[in-house]
């Protein structure tokens, strides 16, 4: 297997694309005129090709980040018996066995080998033996990442850098860490949002309280003290919504043959199309029998901030929108998200002092900021500069809460495709978003 290009070094190449960057807007800026047609077709490709390498580096960084998880040791083992019911060993970790990526894709090629009634082989059953996998069930249930928030906090958001787009995958990943690859890659609210796991769908009621109307004050000696000062109570019920991959079809000869290319394939492919669905609906779903957006909530509560014009951006906007949240969130950690074709706009602002707002991320795991605060890209929300369009949004995202009910669920279908020697899979999630809001609008949004 060839060596990984290291995300170091994708950041070495990643470094003079930023200066060519600000270098051609500083030419133009500095002659008082716009991009000619060659130097648009120029300025495009070279974002483009930054923006490819941003993802090359999330990649590496997120895999790395995935092979220690999958590789640290944990305290409980967890098995299944003939019924499907999970028994908990206790063992010691530095004597048992740990899964391993390797592992869990050989579950995962156990599983299906039994469903097709094929015989397992020694190392697929240790390897159900230390996943705790048990291969006698129709459905294949996954857990995600045990510790899925401090994956994410970290700022991967990429899939696997080294999985070939037509099967020939050079590294196992496993089928869990490239769903969640794939989810996080689509989904971009679950890299930024507080992510919770239910083990259930029962509505799920989380209170919310506004008590920053209310201050102490000064009692004089034996005065009266019958000043009453109540908190603003709320709720926010949080629903299980399940979403479907719709099937996927893979040839048996790759079902039974290869446990690394099953794996990643039916992670990947599921993970994208579950993340597609779910990234619309955190960022504008209705509410109605589906998530609530923070575009939605947003706006709904009248929590915008007006730009000067509309139909450009502007560098006061920028900063008038970020002043527009309250300090206390600021001081929480804020985010600004935007479509990338709004990003390639914010690229050319500067200040009055000819500094640019955007700023190029040459540490490991960090995204590019404005004003020292990370950008992420959404793709669900406006691309173009127009009125009525909301193009940016700032604020505390980890008041947007995403809640998962139980983990992932996978299917086999053995009938339906057997005339072309195919089985199919079917993935399901169960999934609710909302904005925590309760009075001072921890994301704002910037409207034209």
């Amino acid at each position: 297997m060839a060596d990984l290009i290291t995300a170091k070094a994708l950041r070495e190449e990643r470094a003079p694309l930023a200066h060519q960057i600000k270098a051609m807007n500083d030419k133009v800026q500095a002659e008082k005129r716009e991009f000619n047609a060659e130097e648009t077709a120029n300025w495009e490709k070279l974002n483009s090709d930054y923006n490819t390498l941003t993802a090359r580096i999330q990649a590496a960084e997120r895999t790395e980040a995935i092979l220690s998880e999958q590789l640290a040791p944990t305290n409980e083992l967890q098995r299944s018996d003939a019924d499907g019911r999970k028994v908990a060993e206790s063992f010691d970790a530095q004597k048992a066995p740990v899964a391993t990526a390797e592992d869990h894709a050989l579950a995962l090629q156990a599983w299906a080998r039994v469903q097709s009634d094929m015989d397992l082989k020694p190392e697929h059953e240790q390897a159900c033996k230390v996943t705790g996998i048990n291969v006698r069930k129709k459905t294949f249930e996954m857990p995600l990442y045990r510790n899925y928030n401090r994956a994410k906090t970290e700022f991967r958001n990429a899939l696997s850098g080294n999985s070939g787009v037509s099967g020939g995958f050079t590294k196992p990943e496993g089928f869990i860490p490239n769903l969640e690859q794939a989810l996080l890659y689509f989904a971009e609210m679950r890299q930024v949002a507080d992510v919770m796991r239910t083990a259930d769908g029962n509505p799920l009621s989380w209170p919310t309280a506004d008590n920053t109307s209310n201050t102490g004050y000064i009692v004089g000696e034996s005065e009266s003290n019958t000043t009453q000062q109540q908190p603003t109570f709320g709720r926010t019920i949080f629903s299980a919504y399940e979403y479907t991959s719709g099937f996927i079809r893979i040839p048996n000869s790759l079902l039974v043959d290869s446990a690394f290319d099953l794996a990643a394939l039916s992670g990947q492919m599921q993970g994208e199309q579950i993340g597609r669905a779910q990234a619309t609906d955190f960022t504008t779903g209705s509410g109605v029998n589906r998530p609530t957006g923070f575009v939605t909530s947003c706006v709904a509560n009248s929590a915008t901030s007006s730009a000067a014009s509309a139909t450009a951006i502007a560098w006061d906007d920028i900063f008038g929108l970020k002043h527009s949240i309250d300090p206390a969130y600021r001081r929480m950690g804020c985010q600004f998200m935007m479509h990338d074709s709004i990003l390639l706009i914010v690229r050319k602002l500067k200040d009055g002092q000819g500094r640019y707002l955007w700023q190029s991320s040459l540490s490991a795991g960090m995204p590019d900021t404005i004003d020292g605060d990370p950008i992420f890209i959404n793709q669900a929300m406006d691309s173009t500069v127009a009125s009525g369009k909301y193009t940016i949004a700032y604020g505390a995202f980890s008041k947007y809460k995403i809640r998962d009910a139980g983990g992932a669920v996978l299917r086999r279908v053995d009938e339906r495709y057997i005339e072309n020697n195919q089985t199919g899979f079917i993935a399901f999630l169960r999934s609710d978003g909302n904005l925590l809001d309760a009075g001072r609008k921890p994301i704002k949004l910037l409207s034209h």
